[in-house]
């Protein structure tokens, strides 16, 4: 069966968690995730729920944040996650509430999940043990024979290798857990 004709697809990779102050209340994100779309052809909203570490309370992953006790390399890194966290320990889910946000609105809404996304500016295997970025995990600290290393170019270092058994793993458990967890109409892997 194909896919329904949704005028435009809108990708967001999830910015307007920094879009506020923190602590960013729950209305204010979903606020500033649906109103440039309003009185738009957009029909279907693809947010992206995350590179390396989750941003719900996962099982498979470690939290965004984690790897260096909340310190963050810069204000947007900050803005950012500590508006995830905090909106979730006071017990609310930003996924949840996007997605019921979205079908509120007539909109469906899918998980867009980066399968290899890297934002760590070219840095290299050599680089793991003191870099310093939000979205690095341990896991990649702790494994970096698990990376591409020097089998690729500067930039993609750090990018998981999936000829790794383990790699694999994690990355379908990410899929399979933020599927399981929210009623998506659907799943983009990026």
């Amino acid at each position: 069966m194909p896919p329904p004709s949704y005028g435009i697809l809108y990708n967001w990779d999830g910015a307007p968690h920094a879009y506020g102050e923190v602590p960013q209340s729950l209305d204010h994100f979903v606020e500033k995730t649906y109103t440039p779309l309003e009185n738009t052809q957009v029909g279907a909203l693809f947010w992206c729920v995350g590179e390396h570490a989750a941003r719900w309370k996962s099982d498979v992953l470690e939290l965004l944040g984690d790897v260096h006790g909340r310190r963050y390399e810069n204000a947007y890194s900050y803005l950012f996650t500590e508006n995830v966290r905090q909106m979730m320990e006071r017990g609310e889910d930003p996924q949840q509430a996007l997605v019921d946000r979205g079908h509120a609105l007539g909109r469906h809404v899918y998980a867009s999940i980066r399968m290899n996304d890297n934002h760590f500016d070219g840095k290299l295997v050599k680089d793991l043990p003191t870099l310093h970025h939000t979205e690095l995990t341990r896991m990649r600290i702790e494994h970096p024979e698990w990376v591409l290393g020097d089998r690729t170019s500067e930039w993609f270092a750090l990018s998981w290798n999936f000829a790794v058994p383990e790699v694999r793993e994690l990355r379908y458990a990410h899929v399979a857990e933020i599927c399981e967890r929210y009623e998506w109409d659907g799943v983009e892997l990026d």
